[in-house]
């Protein structure tokens, strides 16, 4: 896996600012949680939690950790969690997730207002543990994911699309740079079926279309979607060709640029 360690250790997302917070946390190294507070809720979300309206400068701590702050985007990483439960303390208000394993990472999006801390859903996991598949440029990303909680590792570099996603519990981590976004690239459409899958930093140049229940895409670029499962959850994507379909009666959309 070393890899991926070295890439995403660097690596950073823009956001919307201009004060770039690190956002993969040492993914495989350290375990991690990126906190997004208040986001912009997308038209076709269905959460009734009300956001804030502060996002810069919202200071959180865990346990004996140095606080850590959000960017002017709302976004902050905080890295050496413990393993259980762990509490994020906004003084006032605290939030408390469950972390499974070391080296993981979390992403936990909340609302923080009146000093209440609410999620807006639950924490999406990526999961390190148990084999790590690292999938070359070229290669067929359908393969790697034919089997149930399969954890896959893109390179920087091109890969087949129009593909089917039928197994369950996949992850699909892709590489990014802060200058040029995703660099695993999906050129054509991805079509997921099997239920509780996770993309993260992947472009796909084509279609996403699924009908799976509880699927997360965050950080990503995609041209075009359409979402019918519910238990979904979109979290700081771009859509490139701005459309994305979701009517869904359980979905949270969050911070996606392309929509409104």
């Amino acid at each position: 896996m070393r890899w991926f360690l070295g890439v995403w250790v660097a690596l950073v997302l823009m956001g919307c600012g201009n004060d770039p917070t690190p956002v993969t946390g040492r993914f495989g190294e350290v375990t991690s949680a990126v906190v997004v507070v208040n986001p912009v809720i997308n038209q076709g979300s269905t959460t009734t939690v009300a956001p804030g309206a502060e996002r810069s400068g919202v200071e959180l701590e865990v346990a004996d950790l140095e606080p850590v702050k959000t960017d002017s985007t709302g976004l902050a990483l905080v890295e050496e969690l413990p393993t259980g439960t762990v509490r994020l303390d906004f003084n006032p208000g605290t939030y408390s997730f469950q972390v499974v394993q070391e080296k993981e990472l979390y992403d936990v999006v909340v609302a923080y207002r009146d000093g209440t801390v609410q999620p807006l859903f639950p924490p999406v996991r990526y999961p390190i543990g148990g084999q790590v598949v690292e999938v070359e440029p070229g290669d067929s990303i359908a393969q790697a994911a034919a089997r149930d909680g399969a954890i896959i590792m893109l390179k920087p570099g091109t890969y087949p699309g129009n593909f089917e996603l039928r197994s369950e519990g996949v992850l699909i981590f892709g590489a990014w740079s802060p200058k040029d976004g995703p660099l695993s690239v999906i050129d054509g459409n991805v079509t997921v079926l099997g239920g509780t899958n996770r993309m993260r930093g992947v472009k796909i140049n084509g279609r996403l279309t699924s009908n799976a229940n509880n699927l997360s895409v965050a950080f990503s670029d995609i041209a075009s979607a359409t979402i019918t499962g519910n238990g979904v959850s979109l979290v700081r994507n771009r859509f490139t060709a701005g459309q994305a379909t979701v009517p869904s009666s359980s979905a949270v959309l969050v911070d996606n640029m392309g929509i409104p």
